[in-house]
C-alpha cells in the first residue's frame, strides 16, 4: 500500500491540472488520504476499520472526513503558507495561502473527495499482492506527488487559478514554538495510544498531530493581537 501522504495523493492530483475548475485540489489531497486516517482510531472501539477501506466506506466515511478535512486546510492555509520559507522557489510554498479563498462548489467537493477516496482503494489492491509493489509505489508516488508540486510551483498555478494570496501577519515567534508543542505533545500521546506499536496506526496519528500543530499555530497567531508599534506585517505575497 502506497504511504498515506504524500504518494497517494499523487493518483488523483493530475485531475486538477487537467481540469483546474471541475475538481477542489485540497479535497483531492485530503481524501486520498482519508482511508487510512481511520488507523489513528485503532483500539477506539469504533467501527471505522475495515471500514474506511470497503466501498460503502468511501461514503460512509472517507467523504465526511475529507470535507471536514478540507475546511480546517482552507481555514489554516494563509496563516501557515504565509509562515513557510520561500526556498526553494520552484515549490513557491507561501502561494498555498491562497486556498483560504477558494471556496469551490459543493459538489466539485463532494465529487473529488470521493473520487480520491476510491483512488486510494483501488491503489491499494493493486499493490496488495506484493510487497515490492508496496515500496515502489510508495517511492514512485512521493516523487510523482513532488514533481507535481514542483510544476504547479513553477508556473504559478495556484495564482493562476484562485488570485493572489491574502495578506496575513507574520509572527514566527509565536507560530512556529506552537506548532512545534502542539506537535510534539501529539506525538507523545499517539505513543502512548492502543496500537502504537503498528507502524501504519502511529504514522497516521504523527500526520494527524503535525495537522493539528499547524492549525493551533494558525489560530493562536489570528487570534494574537497585533502590537501598536509593529511594522507593517509580512505577507504571503512575496
Amino acid at each position: 500500500m502506497p504511504l498515506t501522504f504524500p504518494s497517494h495523493a499523487a493518483l488523483p492530483l493530475p485531475l486538477k491540472l487537467w481540469r483546474p475548475r471541475w475538481f477542489d485540489g485540497v479535497a483531492l489531497t485530503v481524501g486520498a488520504a482519508s482511508p487510512d486516517l481511520a488507523y489513528a482510531l485503532d483500539g477506539s472501539g469504533l467501527p471505522v476499520f475495515p471500514l474506511s477501506h470497503q466501498w460503502p466506506g468511501v461514503v460512509l466515511f472517507c467523504l465526511p472526513v475529507t470535507l471536514a478535512g478540507a475546511l480546517l486546510v482552507r481555514r489554516a492555509a494563509a496563516v501557515v503558507a504565509a509562515h513557510l520559507p520561500r526556498r526553494p522557489a520552484a515549490l513557491a510554498l507561501r502561494d498555498y495561502g491562497v486556498l483560504g479563498t477558494g471556496r469551490p462548489a459543493l459538489v466539485v467537493s463532494v465529487g473529488s473527495a470521493l473520487l480520491a477516496a476510491a483512488s486510494h482503494l483501488v491503489w491499494d489492491r493493486l499493490t496488495e499482492p506484493a510487497p515490492v509493489l508496496d515500496l515502489a509505489s510508495t517511492a514512485g508516488g512521493a516523487l510523482a506527488a513532488l514533481a507535481l508540486a514542483v510544476h504547479v510551483g513553477r508556473h504559478r498555478l495556484l495564482r493562476a487559478w484562485h488570485g493572489e494570496p491574502p495578506a496575513r501577519p507574520v509572527r514566527p515567534g509565536l507560530f512556529w514554538p506552537v506548532a512545534v508543542a502542539v506537535t510534539a505533545a501529539s506525538a507523545a500521546v499517539a505513543s502512548q495510544l492502543p496500537g502504537a506499536f503498528l507502524l501504519h496506526t502511529t504514522g497516521a496519528r504523527l500526520l494527524l498531530g503535525l495537522a493539528l500543530g499547524l492549525a493551533a499555530a494558525a489560530a493562536a497567531t489570528n487570534l494574537a493581537r497585533p502590537r501598536p508599534s509593529a511594522a507593517a506585517p509580512v505577507t504571503a505575497n512575496d
